[in-house]
């Protein structure tokens, strides 16, 4: 009896690597990346060592794949339903309330890693030169002008990172407020009292 609840107990708290790979994403809001190690994941998730082996040939290879997944799942991924929005302010709105969803300390604990670890700095350079770029796109498209693009989205991605690093990071009201206002008297994106575009 008691190996058959062992059994059923192991088959329960099997995971996929997505599985693995978002744990440790969100394990990062909690702890840095010396913190994060194969023990305190399986501990998190409850899982054996077995399982994690599984999937992954070790620690490296897991905080690759990790890095990876945050590209192509947690970055692409919010970006590419955002750009299916009609026109440029409605893709910057729909940008801004994707990013907005993502959890603040995940990044905070790359961007720390970063700075210490050329892997980590890699897939970070990568991450914000896609995010950049996106942002390019919008406001060559709003303004018809390169330069001011050019120069727009380093500001615009300056003030969602910097909005995020700060101690406590700037949320909620003030957040939607501080954009709002960027949109309206640097961006030149008319917005209603309710943030959104106003008819030319």
């Amino acid at each position: 009896m008691l190996n058959k609840t062992k059994e059923m107990t192991v088959k329960k708290i099997r995971r996929s690597a997505v599985d693995l790979l978002d744990a440790g994403l969100n394990l990062l809001a909690e702890c840095s990346i010396q913190q994060l190690t194969i023990d305190a994941l399986c501990k998190k998730l409850n899982l054996t060592k077995g399982s994690f082996y599984h999937h992954f040939k070790g620690r490296e290879d897991y905080l690759e794949r990790m890095l990876q997944h945050w590209v192509e799942h947690w970055t692409v991924g919010h970006m590419e339903p955002a750009g299916k929005a009609a026109g440029a302010a409605a893709r910057f709105d729909a940008i801004v309330e994707n990013s907005n969803n993502l959890p603040h300390g995940p990044e905070t604990s790359i961007r720390s890693w970063a700075q210490r670890d050329p892997l980590a700095l890699r897939y970070l350079e990568k991450v914000d030169s896609m995010r950049i770029q996106y942002l390019f796109e919008i406001f060559l498209e709003n303004s018809g002008d390169s330069h001011r693009a050019h120069l727009l989205s380093r500001i615009g991605y300056s003030l969602f990172v910097g909005t995020r690093m700060l101690a406590p990071a700037i949320e909620g009201d003030d957040r939607d407020a501080l954009i709002k206002l960027m949109k309206e008297e640097l961006y030149h994106m008319p917005v209603d009292n309710n943030g959104q575009r106003r008819n030319p």
